[in-house]
């Protein structure tokens, strides 16, 4: 087995009702060559004594205590800037892996040079214990306009974010400065600069699937700016205008505007509930509009 060094890097605030399946099911990687950071963002209940109790008994475990609240987008980069080995990959503290996922995909990524992200299909879990298959996997590869272009017209849950990296480069798809909602679209879009993304056939990941209103009551608690609330990707398309070459970003614009009016209606489905068979009578017809391959949200067993 190839012995490639991987850091897995956990952000975590208040995880500590699902953190101990999360990690023992990290520790268990058939990839046992890793490192496990996790920053703990200054959390009030017990997850800070369960890292710390994990590191004392793992030395593969190393834990920072944030003293100040660095943010959802901050505490992403900080594990991630701790890495210093070829390959990194986040961990949410209520996400379950198969043993083999770190494995598989680093062998994919060794096996493709020209790509810097691999991950496999991804099981979303609802809370009544449903399974649907994640809608965004599906590899991203060609140049790096093909490779934005179909992105930005369906990004899905970005599961891709949890995938196996290159490290630098995916170092380089993170600047400081971009704590915008949908900061995690933005990172992919810069990584998608960088090279391919592939996806494995498995689903080797399971996530827990948060409601539309989990994003929009965030969206509502970290935006105070009611313009930016009715349009939640405004910051994201200033960032994206600002950090993409301008070529790619007006092959970009009108899809990024696109989803942009699509996060509107979703808000307006949450603010306004008697919009909401408007809403989904118009999401219909977008789906039915759809051209581009998509796993889509089909009921899977398991």
């Amino acid at each position: 087995m190839d012995k490639t060094q991987i850091t897995i890097g956990m952000p975590v605030r208040n995880g500590g009702d699902q953190i101990r399946v999360a990690i023992d099911s990290l520790l268990a990687q058939t990839h046992s060559d890793i490192k496990l950071v996790i920053s703990d963002n200054c959390s009030t209940d017990d997850t800070l004594e369960i890292c710390r109790a994990y590191a004392e008994r793992d030395p593969r475990v190393i834990v920072h205590a944030q003293e100040k609240n660095l943010g959802i987008c901050g505490n992403f980069r900080f594990v991630l800037m701790q890495a210093d080995t070829p390959y990194f990959m986040w961990a949410c503290h209520d996400d379950i892996w198969e043993p083999e996922f770190a494995e598989r995909n680093l062998h994919n990524l060794l096996a493709n040079p020209g790509a810097v992200a691999s991950t496999s299909r991804v099981a979303m879990v609802s809370v009544d214990g449903s399974r649907a298959l994640s809608n965004g996997t599906y590899p991203l590869q060609g140049d790096a306009r093909e490779r934005l272009v179909r992105f930005f017209w369906d990004p899905g849950e970005v599961s891709r974010f949890y995938g196996v990296f290159r490290t630098e480069p995916l170092k380089r798809s993170f600047p400081e400065d971009i704590d915008v909602f949908g900061y995690d679209w933005i990172v992919m879009a810069l990584n998608l600069l960088e090279g391919e993304h592939l996806e494995l056939p498995e689903i080797l990941l399971a996530r827990e699937d948060h409601s539309e209103d989990h994003y929009h009551r965030t969206l509502v608690r970290k935006e105070p700016r009611r313009l930016h609330r009715w349009m939640p990707h405004l910051g994201m398309m200033q960032v994206l205008r600002r950090k993409l070459p301008p070529e790619l970003w007006q092959a970009c614009r009108a899809r990024v505007l696109r989803r942009n009016m699509i996060q509107s209606l979703m808000y307006a489905k949450y603010r306004v509930p008697a919009v909401a068979p408007l809403v989904k009578g118009l999401s219909a017809l977008e789906r039915s509009r759809l051209r581009l391959r998509k796993p889509g949200r089909l009921e899977i067993s398991g």
